[in-house]
């Protein structure tokens, strides 16, 4: 999870790029990072999901921080940024790269907590 928030903060930085302006950046219309407000509730339900003290908040923490990762990677597939990243920058870019690259550290993310879930469910 912490690749995943140092990705984001990075992404939030790719404002000289002229991918995001400096309102878009840590907001919600960001095209480089997901919104600063969502990756911090992501940082919060992976400690939750990591800490044994109380193994039926951190299972529900696992499953939900499972859920956001599956609905990022989804909306980071089809919400249409990539695809005009592709489309203006080319295939083989900077940008395309790091979208993928966001992608990937999501879904790995994602399986960890899903793994994560299951662990705790049995341990119950």
């Amino acid at each position: 999870m912490l690749v995943l928030i140092v990705c984001d903060v990075i992404g939030g930085f790719v404002v000289a790029s002229g991918v995001n302006t400096g309102d878009e950046a840590w907001g919600f219309n960001a095209k480089s990072t997901v919104p600063l407000p969502i990756g911090a509730a992501q940082l919060v339900l992976a400690w939750l999901a990591a800490r044994n003290a109380r193994p039926p908040v951190g299972l529900v923490a696992a499953v939900v921080l499972s859920v956001f990762c599956l609905i990022s990677f989804l909306s980071g597939l089809f919400d249409g940024d990539l695809f005009h990243t592709v489309a203006s920058a080319g295939l083989i870019s900077w940008a395309v790269g790091w979208g993928v690259l966001l992608l990937l550290v999501t879904a790995a993310v994602g399986l960890l907590a899903s793994a994560r879930a299951a662990q705790l469910y049995r341990l119950r």
